[in-house]
């Protein structure tokens, strides 16, 4: 028995004079194979773990900076061998660094800037010229950024030698009547009335003098 085969649609050719009956087996194009759903969640899955790896790339650099920044706080931060005139800052940080004191008389107005000469672990910054007596405000900074938070401290004062006073006497043996030398060194310094003729409540070299005069 023959074998038939089920005739293919074929479209008329276009011609000049119109159009013409199909001559041969029509050929199809096969349809368009659709993706596979695999490759497609492959594809995100790699695309997911790329930005994951970008975010923890961007933690991780955020965390070194901070670790930088931080590395330079200083700790152990005092005011030492304060004077009337001057101070010194001193305190330590986790790495070599180049810090400075900014300083003034007001927590807003640190105008003033001691820098360091070069990076070290061990800072010590001497403030001076000052005023004595005076509140100084002060903070660290490094490489421009402010490390430190705002300090202050209190100049000591200048003090005042204490002199003592000399009793210069002219000795007179043989006095006025009631100006004894030897009386007079007894009582000198203190109140007694009999030996106070200036009556300023103490004895003293103006008394003997106007005891010389008087007597």
């Amino acid at each position: 028995m023959d074998q038939f085969q089920q005739p293919s649609y074929q479209p008329p050719v276009a011609t000049p004079g119109g159009f013409s009956a199909p001559t041969g087996p029509a050929v199809f194009s096969p349809p368009p194979t659709k993706k596979s759903p695999a490759k497609a969640i492959i594809l995100v899955g790699v695309l997911i773990l790329v930005l994951i790896g970008l975010i923890l790339g961007f933690d991780k650099a955020r965390s070194f900076l901070s670790k930088a920044e931080g590395s330079c706080t200083p700790t152990g931060l005092q005011e030492t061998n304060l004077t009337p005139n001057s101070v010194e800052i001193t305190f330590q940080t986790e790495t070599a660094c180049l810090t400075q004191v900014t300083y003034g008389m007001s927590a807003e107005s640190l105008l003033l800037t001691i820098p360091e000469g070069m990076a070290a672990l061990n800072h010590r910054l001497k403030l001076s010229p000052l005023l004595p007596s005076t509140t100084y405000y002060y903070q660290v900074t490094a490489e421009g950024k402010e490390v430190g938070i705002v300090r202050n401290f209190l100049t000591s004062k200048v003090e005042t030698p204490t002199v003592v006073p000399t009793l210069i006497l002219t000795v007179a043996p043989t006095g006025g009547a009631g100006c004894n030398f030897e009386d007079f060194q007894k009582q000198y310094g203190t109140a007694n009335a009999k030996f106070d003729f200036d009556k300023n409540g103490v004895v003293n070299s103006s008394d003997w003098l106007y005891c010389q005069k008087t007597r």
